[in-house]
């Protein structure tokens, strides 16, 4: 594993423990996740900023994906889609990255 994977490796894991930590907390003390993430942001302008940045990003993250994401065989493409739109965008794209490097390493 080269060094720039080992990054990838560790930004996925988190991107995967971080984001669910906030969202476990925030689920357990009552919120709805599914609705709020979308609401609550748009109530400053800060966060809204912010989720509009983050869709943004991850619109265009998505058009890489599906554009080169086949490339990766169907397995990993998959896996990449499930990640990045049911866990969290933090974890799908260095997933990716980390996926595509290692192809390209591998030949």
């Amino acid at each position: 594993m080269t060094n720039r994977e080992t990054v990838y490796a560790v930004l996925v894991a988190l991107g995967v423990i971080v984001p669910m930590y906030y969202n476990v907390q925030y689920i357990s003390g009552g919120g709805n996740l599914l609705i709020d993430f979308f609401t609550l942001p748009l109530e400053n302008a800060v966060t809204a900023s912010v989720l509009f940045d983050l869709l943004i990003a991850f619109a265009a993250y998505n058009v890489v994906l599906f554009s080169q994401g086949p490339t990766l065989g169907r397995r990993n493409f998959i896996i990449c889609i499930g990640v990045s739109w049911f866990v969290s965008f933090a974890a799908g794209l260095p997933l990716f990255l980390l996926l595509r490097e290692r192809q390209q390493r591998l030949g």
